[in-house]
């Protein structure tokens, strides 16, 4: 892009340089030979030199049937005003043009080598920045990409947060009816030792009185026993 402003730069300074007609008054040697060019307004004034006819002549004063002029050379004399004319000659004409037309020639020559610059950087430009463009939207699709699986990403644990805070709650459920379970296991337990204690108690109680009913059975048996075999000892020694 800098580089296309600067190619405009030349061309409007190409355009501007072009050269325009002034429009000062200026006045030429008519059609003669020659025509003298003196020190004064007069022909009793020396002659500084000789001017050829349609040599361009800068009018600065008039005095005497004499112009006061100023040469491209800066010099400044006088000559007759009669053989001055303010029409610009054919040939000067002719020579101005061809050398406009030549300059205008050049200028058009530099000006169409600036174009073809121009087009030719407009050209490279436009590559770089149609790479550009392309790398930029491949750029931007990659981010759109991104985007899309972090979004899908996000909205995935998000999901999984969510199951997580219900399970969480869940677990803190759970481990609080398991909290209560246990408490109330504890409670079954003690109960339950208790319970066996007094288990144990109670049988080792039943087994001693199951046992003391035992030798009792077997104590009176015996001794039914004895009374019996002794009634038959004393009955048999009444028979005889």
């Amino acid at each position: 892009m800098k580089q296309f402003f600067t190619g405009l730069g030349i061309l409007a300074i190409l355009f501007l340089s072009i050269p325009t007609y002034s429009q000062a008054r200026t006045g030429y040697v008519s059609d003669m030979l020659i025509l003298t060019f003196r020190q004064g307004p007069g022909t009793s004034f020396p002659v500084l030199k000789t001017l050829k006819s349609n040599t361009p002549l800068a009018i600065l004063e008039e005095d005497n049937g004499f112009y006061k002029v100023e040469l491209t050379s800066g010099d400044t004399g006088w000559v007759d005003k009669q053989f001055v004319v303010f029409e610009t000659p054919k040939a000067k004409i002719i020579e101005q043009l061809n050398q406009e037309k030549a300059r205008l020639e050049t200028r058009l020559g530099t000006l169409s080598n600036t174009l073809d610059q121009i087009k030719t950087q407009l050209g490279s430009q436009k590559s770089d920045q149609e790479g550009k463009a392309a790398a930029v939207a491949a750029t931007l699709k990659e981010v759109v990409d991104k985007n899309n699986a972090l979004s899908s990403q996000l909205k995935k644990s998000r999901t999984d947060y969510s199951t997580l805070q219900d399970q969480s709650q869940n677990i803190l459920e759970v481990v609080e009816k398991n909290k209560v379970l246990e408490e109330n296991n504890t409670l079954l337990s003690d109960k339950l030792a208790l319970l066996e204690k007094k288990t144990s108690h109670m049988f080792k109680t039943g087994m001693i009185k199951w046992f003391l009913a035992g030798v009792g059975v077997l104590l009176l048996g015996w001794i039914i026993g004895q009374s019996i075999s002794s009634k038959k000892k004393r009955s048999s020694s009444l028979l005889s």
